[in-house]
């Protein structure tokens, strides 16, 4: 239910389409929030509950419903968490008088009939509108016009009239005080004609349903906190408009449709294909019309919700849009057996089709699920049981990994496309004003029974429930912020890692006898939880799922062209423990990719290669069992480094990937890398790479190693002060104990490991520009706190990069000193800090190797 959020700017007369459009997303955002802020504080000063600590309940009972109205103030920066008021509080509460105004007005439109919005306003709402605006007019000529608040306070009067003159067919002819509003927002001009900023704002006019929707709801506020109501979603539902709900949501959802268009197409270009699409609250059919356009008459398309109004509404849609015979049904998420049932008495086998749905996971009834499952509780939202009492966030995840286990069974065969929207927590939402709507988003959800969780916690469910996320399908929303509103992934059963032994190994380079793989097993546990092939850590996953989705259209590119005889070939460069090439394996096995080319007389071949040590030979011991790879040493005897195609032994590859490897390469070591790359590649052969250290981030964003750099200066500090008295006792032993080696000679082991200053990636764009094409990306992705430690107790990180502290112990007890009590929660606090670790930032490339060079120097 959210569209992707824009930067947070307010674009002056005269800007560019693309700054319209992104104020008017921004306005859209801050609507929202304000129809639920004035609703929140009306329903609590009618309550008594602002003029004390915020937080109490006064003579109110302890519901969920009170809960979810404080966090909503907490969300917009209103309550800090001791909680006090914050300054921002204070300015909006002086506001007081307007908000309760805005709420007594909103409070007019308590009607959920589904022709409520498209009859036009009696008598009195015209006149209480007139009087409203009236006094809006004087607040506002004093007002700050760019301020979130004064957009907060808009919203109680443009929210009702768009949606009433876009549900009554007026919408672009607004008169009398319609249009008397729409000029005091910039939209009209004198003559009437719509500005600029007027036409960008009606794009989002259909988004003002999604909180309009829930009107009915929030009009009742009041005995809602006193215990005298319950929401009780389903069939006939007073607390929410049902027909602009669905609508709303559509409109909201449409990028998304067909941003998951390439994992639909994953699904059906595999052997196996499904027998039907079923959406799962499919709405106005939006989605399943969407999804004819893309894969024809072909498939049967199956819509099921649980409310007839949207099932009527996805009928025409569907048959506007050409799908013959749709099967409609009255269904609910939370009981997929249930749907077995219906779909067997048409003929159909659940596990023949694939699921799909959109924003509706959070929606199901709550049931419960084992209190000692393992939930990680990481979720702050504010919830509400069916008896609106509180739950807590490990009750909530607990109750989402049991309704993923009852889904599991049935999707076993072609999986689970998942748009979720998830929670944000307050503290990061009030950083980010109008660049989401989770201050209304969270809030109307917990209203209404309704079970968001945040990003991080949603995916660990889904592996608590036995479902994997196809990492190179795996899309996240925004992709650039401290916080995850919205993901699109294909959640899959997990299944054990392929393995086929060959008779004979293939290597050039295999590790000696007896190699310690305890460095190599550290970096393994940073990389997959617990050590699982099936599990890869969010904060790689996602970046490296977009180097393996480049080099599998490379590989299947080559697939469809390759004669008997002829091979496709793959080489990972610097494929350290073999993350890479495990994800690449993973998703060539779904896509038998071995036995289409076997079918073709071809084969397909895997060539791993680096510095050897116990990184490498861990990946080694991970990857030995696969017929398709091939180990070779980046270094020959004599120590030097060798061109890569002198490694593989003069052939060429279709497609190199380098996962997390050019932001170690100093500006020397990458122009002799650039050439040996392109050297090894065939003409139009594909180089994708990330890099998590290279600079520059955003604001809102930090390099993988700036926790590390930010650590060490405070070593340094400790070590040129050691005989502080403040110092922590660990700082001063370590300090003591120091290695009697030169300053520098540890300062030089430190900089090998991690550049002192990180490489720009205009640079590394710039060496790789003689010999390949292409372009480079930046994505964030949260590492967690706990992430970064491990980064850092890595056995030769910390060797290297503390060189002067010779006892591992004490130079461990350093490490998680300074990370744990000074580093993660300096940075942590500032603009780059998610609700569990920091933004990483990642930067993304793929490159097409040109004609122009066969240098092969490395």
């Amino acid at each position: 239910m959210l569209h992707d959020p824009p930067a947070v700017v307010v674009a002056p007369a005269g800007l560019g389409d693309r700054a319209l459009r992104a104020e008017a997303r921004r306005t859209a955002f801050l609507f929202q929030d304000g129809v639920m802020l004035a609703s929140a504080v009306g329903a609590l000063d009618a309550a008594g509950l602002l003029d004390g600590a915020p937080g109490g309940r006064g003579g109110l009972p302890d519901t969920g419903y009170l809960r979810a109205l404080w966090r909503c103030l907490a969300a917009a920066g209103w309550i800090d968490p001791t909680p006090a008021w914050t300054e921002r509080g204070r300015n909006a509460l002086a506001h007081r008088a307007r908000y309760v105004a805005g709420h007594r007005f909103l409070a007019r439109f308590d009607d959920n009939a589904p022709d409520s919005w498209a009859r036009p306003w009696d008598a009195p709402t015209g006149a209480a509108f007139a009087e409203a605006l009236d006094a809006h007019e004087k607040w506002r000529a004093t007002a700050d016009a760019g301020a979130p608040g004064t957009a907060h306070l808009d919203a109680a009067l443009a929210v009702p009239a768009i949606l009433t003159l876009r549900g009554t067919g007026r919408l672009h002819r607004p008169e009398g005080d319609f249009a008397r509003l729409f000029r005091l927002l910039g939209w009209l001009d004198l003559d009437g004609a719509w500005t600029p900023r007027g036409g960008a704002a009606l794009d989002f006019a259909d988004h003002c349903g999604l909180i309009g929707s829930y009107l009915p709801m929030l009009s009742r506020l009041e005995p809602l906190l006193r215990g005298e109501l319950l929401v009780a979603p389903g069939d006939g539902e007073w607390h929410c408009q049902r027909r602009i709900n669905v609508e709303a949501s559509a409109a909201a959802h449409r990028r998304y449709f067909a941003d998951a268009d390439p994992v639909i197409e994953e699904v059906f270009r595999r052997r196996s294909r499904p027998v039907f699409v079923a959406d799962m609250g499919c709405g106005d059919g939006s989605w399943l019309a969407h999804l004819h356009g893309l894969l024809g008459d072909g498939v049967r398309y199956v819509g099921v919700d649980v409310s007839p109004v949207a099932l009527d509404r996805a009928r025409a849609v569907l048959r506007a849009a050409g799908v013959s015979d749709p099967l409609l049904l009255l269904g609910d998420v939370t009981d997929p057996d249930a749907l077995a049932g219906m779909l067997a008495r048409h003929g159909l086998a659940i596990e023949d089709g694939l699921h799909i749905r959109s924003f509706i996971d959070h929606d199901r009834t709550y049931v419960g699920g084992d209190p000692g499952g393992g939930a990680p509780g990481w979720s702050s939202g504010a919830y509400v049981s069916p008896a609106g009492a509180p739950l807590s966030p490990a009750q909530v995840e607990s109750d989402l990994v049991a309704h993923l286990r009852r889904w599991a069974p049935h999707v076993r065969e072609h999986g689970l496309v998942v748009l979720e929207a998830h929670g944000v927590a307050p503290r990061l939402a009030a950083r980010n004003p109008g660049a989401l709507h989770s201050v209304a988003l969270d809030t109307y959800h917990a209203l209404s029974h309704q079970y968001l969780v945040e990003h991080s916690a949603f995916l660990h469910c889904c592996r608590l429930a036995g479902l994997e996320p196809v990492g190179h399908l795996e899309r996240r929303y925004p992709s650039d912020r401290p916080f995850v509103a919205v993901s699109l992934n294909h959640l899959v059963p997990a299944r054990p890692f392929p393995r086929h032994a060959p008779g004979e190994r293939r290597d050039t380079w295999r590790p000696d006898p007896g190699t310690d793989l305890t460095d190599g097993r550290g970096l393994h546990d940073l990389l997959f939880t617990g050590g699982d092939l099936a599990r890869p850590r969010g904060w790689c996953a996602g970046a490296t799922g977009i180097v393996v989705r480049h080099v599998l259209e490379a590989v299947e590119a080559r697939v469809g062209r390759v004669g008997p005889g002829e091979a496709v070939r793959v080489l990972d460069y610097g494929a350290g423990t073999g993350l890479a090439s495990i994800e690449l394996v993973k998703a060539c096995a779904e896509r038998d990719v071995a036995g289409r080319l076997a079918e073709r007389g071809a084969s397909f071949e895997l060539h791993l290669v680096d510095i050897p040590g116990s990184w490498f030979a861990q990946g080694y011991a991970l990857l030995r069992d696969l017929s398709w790879t091939r180990f070779h040493a980046l270094r020959g005897a004599d120590g030097r480094f060798r061109p890569l195609l002198d490694v593989t032994g003069g052939l060429r590859m279709d497609a190199v990937l380098a996962n997390m490897v050019f932001h170690l390469l100093d500006g020397k070591a990458m122009r002799k890398a650039a050439p040996s790359i392109a050297g090894v590649l065939r003409p139009g052969g594909v180089l994708a790479f990330s890099a998590p250290d290279l600079a520059a981030p955003t604001g809102s964003s930090l390099l993988f190693h700036d926790a590390n750099r930010l650590m060490r200066r405070y070593w340094l500090a400790a070590l040129d002060g050691a005989r502080t008295d403040g110092l922590a006792p660990v700082l001063r032993e370590a300090a003591a104990s120091a290695r009697e080696v030169s300053r520098s000679s540890a300062q030089r082991r430190a900089d090998r490991r991690i550049l002192p200053t990180p490489r720009h990636i205009d640079a590394v764009a710039a060496e790789l520009a003689p010999y390949f094409s292409g372009t480079a990306e930046r994505r964030t992705y949260e590492i967690l706190a706990e992430e970064c430690l491990m980064t850092a107790l890595v056995p030769a990180n910390q060797q290297e990069f503390l060189a002067e502290i010779p006892d591992r112990d004490l130079r461990e007890g350093v490490i998680r000193h300074l990370l744990l009590d000074r580093v993660l929660p300096e940075l942590m606090d500032g603009p780059a800090g998610t609700a569990r670790g920091l933004n990483l930032e990642w930067k993304l490339g793929r490159f097409t190797r040109t004609a122009r060079s066969t240098t092969t120097g490395e």
